[in-house]
């Protein structure tokens, strides 16, 4: 079955709650997004969001990003 719709796929295929339960908003070295906590240190970006296209030649959804502890 093909689906065609403009509707996003949580709208009609809902996720689990505990996915959402490791993601939050950062801004890491001025570019805002959404990471996934992989463990300690290490995230894993999920979705930028910015309107800048220089961010998107930096950063890309699936690439880990370490921030070290001050």
């Amino acid at each position: 079955m093909i689906l065609y719709t403009i509707m996003p796929l949580e709208s009609i295929y809902p996720t689990d709650q505990q996915e959402y339960t490791q993601q939050q908003y950062m801004e890491y070295n001025g570019v805002p997004m959404l990471v996934d906590s992989v463990g300690g240190s290490s995230f894993e970006i999920r979705r930028i969001v910015s309107t800048d296209p220089e961010h998107y030649m930096q950063y890309e959804p699936g690439q880990r990003i370490f921030i070290l502890p001050t």
